[in-house]
């Protein structure tokens, strides 16, 4: 009975170290967006972007292929949704980024981090703290050229374990000085 709870014990002190629950929230989203030619295809993917209920502004950039949503102070911010939109509006994405603003957070080895209910799975954790600003890059299907993520899918494992919400693999992009 003792190894037994012994062992349950450690099990669970594995499992703290490997998730860590972020403070923080989603600030903003940068897009790449293929396919974008003209103005009127520019509005289309902006107004489907706002008609998501945690988008605040949305600024598109035509000369770039480019766009740029602000996120709901307090709202839960829905990366497949914003996929979806622009999807939806015709196109698809190059790339996702989220700004995100921690309060203050560390990532643990086992790399993951749980983030308004939703999993994150870093591809490689950074090994400083998360605080301040920090851009995260969307590994997953939706939010990259086909050819892209056919080329890291194999690598794209969660070692998180099961989650209510959503699981993203993420890269660390950079911190942004305060």
């Amino acid at each position: 009975m003792f190894t037994s709870l012994y062992r349950h014990f450690l099990l669970l002190l594995i499992l703290v170290g490997v998730t860590v629950t972020a403070h923080g929230q989603i600030q903003s989203v940068s897009i790449g967006v293929n396919g974008l030619t003209c103005s009127q295809c520019s509005r289309t993917v902006e107004m489907s972007l706002r008609k998501l209920p945690f988008v605040e502004d949305v600024q598109m950039n035509l000369e770039h292929t480019e766009g740029r949503i602000e996120i709901k102070k307090g709202s839960k911010a829905d990366m497949e949704q914003v996929a979806k939109a622009v999807t939806n509006a015709g196109f698809s994405l190059r790339y996702l980024q989220a700004d995100v603003a921690f309060n203050s957070q560390t990532t643990v080895s086992g790399s993951c981090m749980s983030l308004a209910g939703d999993e994150y799975v870093f591809s490689t954790p950074p090994a400083e703290p998360l605080r301040g600003m920090i851009t995260l890059k969307f590994l997953d299907r939706n939010f990259l050229p086909k050819s892209d993520f056919k080329k890291i899918q194999a690598s794209l494992k969660n070692p998180c374990g099961a989650t209510a919400g959503k699981v993203y693999h993420i890269s660390y992009m950079k911190r942004w000085v305060n």
